[in-house]
């Protein structure tokens, strides 16, 4: 999905709406940060993993959506 994807579904939205993300097992986590970052694609292969990998020495620009993460106490 490309920048100019999201923005046009998101325009679908109401406006005021709250923008979530999926949880770490299960539920969903508030938004927290939206940055641009760099990845190299494709290189985990793990099913546990992401796919891609955030790097600066990637060959790639992406807009990462970060959730709030947790930890157990």
């Amino acid at each position: 999905m490309k920048v100019k994807d999201l923005l046009n579904l998101l325009s679908q939205m109401p406006a005021d709406a709250d923008v979530m993300v999926k949880g770490y097992e299960g539920g969903v986590d508030d938004v927290i940060n939206v940055k641009l970052v760099n990845i190299k694609k494709d290189v985990n292969v793990e099913w546990y993993y992401g796919r891609h990998e955030a790097d600066e020495d990637g060959g790639v620009q992406a807009v990462y959506i970060q959730r709030e993460e947790r930890r157990s106490e």
